[in-house]
């Protein structure tokens, strides 16, 4: 018999079938993974904006019902919206900086309004008397969203006669808030009362004969070194020194992005205002008149802030708030605010400790950065199974 001998392989067919099958088993993975990214990145989502309302809940009950103060105020230094969104449907008002700021669905929700002053005087009454803005262009020395209500601060020095002599401004690396911290009121609370008891102060003492037993300052503080006593007196003359500021960025059922006096679609704010467990009726607007909207029935305000870098809640000796300071929808990013928010509910009535007339503002809600709260999330990326078992 003839035996012809064949070199072992495969045909041209055979590696395309094995090609194919490896390539749907590959997308199939792909698919797997992304879903499981995106469940994971909703699921960190929802946990920070529950452990930040809870923390703030636990923070405010031991502190007499007050509320971090220091917060953003998502508005810009020309007290503009800070949003990547160059400017709104009917509005000639363009963003502050569309190059970085709030993005996605909350820069078409948010609108920067003339607080009401029943708005401001409650929420020095909850203890929110400073709000940060956010520095634009060419201020914007740390060109990131997150970081730009803070400049590093400057000091001018000599040059050696090898250098050039003469002077030059150098950075000092501390930072410099003065362009971007502003005052809600004009004084007469009681922070800012005490802050301008501390700038008065005469202290005769230096760091080398500080009492043992410490300084009571004009505050009532008792500063137990020299250092304690000249970073408190430092802060309190950045407060005094604030310039003031009355707007704030507003969510009601008529503000954000508008098109013919209808919502756009990527207008949020009746679903925030709905996850808020309000109704559109609820919400005053802060364009109109407080008695009539009053008359009309409406029960709050809803004014949105950013948990930034300065608020007093990240600071107090009381409570730390260790959750993730960042969304995890788009990620960490220079151009796109990606700090938690929170919705603060203000009653249309003054506040007075004395009658109890009305209550202090609150927190309504806590969002993400592209202003989904947790019944959001749970409903634009979580199936109906998984939100079963949720």
């Amino acid at each position: 018999m003839k035996h012809t001998n064949r070199n072992a392989g495969f045909t041209l067919i055979e590696l395309l079938v094995v090609v194919a099958i490896i390539a749907v088993i590959g997308a199939g993975v792909a698919v797997t993974y992304r879903n499981l990214d995106e469940k994971a990145q909703t699921a960190m989502e929802i946990s920070d904006c529950s452990i930040l309302k809870k923390t703030i809940a636990h923070w405010s009950a031991i502190n007499d019902g007050k509320l971090p103060d220091g917060l953003d105020s998502l508005v810009a230094t020309d007290g503009k919206l800070y949003s990547t969104m160059p400017a709104l449907m009917d509005s000639d008002e363009p963003a502050g900086d569309a190059s970085m700021g709030v993005n996605g669905p909350l820069g078409y929700t948010l609108s920067v309004e003339t607080a009401p002053e029943v708005v401001l005087s409650n929420l020095s009454s909850a203890g929110i008397t400073h709000v940060y803005r956010h520095l634009l262009g060419d201020e914007n020395v740390n060109g990131n969203a997150n970081d730009s209500t803070w400049s590093n601060g400057e000091m001018t020095v000599t040059l050696p006669p090898m250098m050039g002599g003469g002077e030059e401004t150098m950075t000092t690396g501390e930072v410099d808030t003065s362009k971007t911290l502003f005052t809600l009121t004009e004084g007469g609370d009681s922070q800012m009362e005490t802050a301008q008891k501390l700038v008065d102060d005469e202290c005769s003492y230096t760091d080398t004969d500080w009492p043992a037993d410490g300084y009571v300052a004009a505050d009532g503080v008792n500063y137990a070194s020299y250092s304690d006593y000249v970073a408190a007196k430092t802060e309190a003359e950045a407060l005094v020194a604030a310039p003031v500021t009355d707007k704030l960025a507003f969510i009601w059922a008529g503000s954000g992005a508008n098109q013919g006096g209808i919502p756009m679609p990527m207008n949020m704010s009746e679903e925030i205002i709905t996850n808020c467990g309000l109704t559109a009726a609820d919400v005053a607007d802060p364009t109109k008149d407080v008695s009539s909207e009053i008359a009309a029935g409406k029960k709050c305000y809803l004014v949105a802030m950013g948990l930034g870098r300065f608020a007093s809640i990240y600071s107090s000796k009381s409570i730390r708030v260790d959750a993730p300071a960042y969304g995890k929808r788009n990620g960490q990013s220079k151009a796109y605010y990606n700090r938690y928010l929170v919705l603060i509910r203000v009653p249309l009535e003054t506040y007075d400790s004395m009658t109890g007339s009305t209550v202090l503002p609150s927190v309504a809600d806590v969002l993400t950065p592209q202003g989904y709260s947790v019944a959001a999330l749970r409903d634009k990326y979580i199936d109906d199974e998984e939100r079963i078992k949720d």
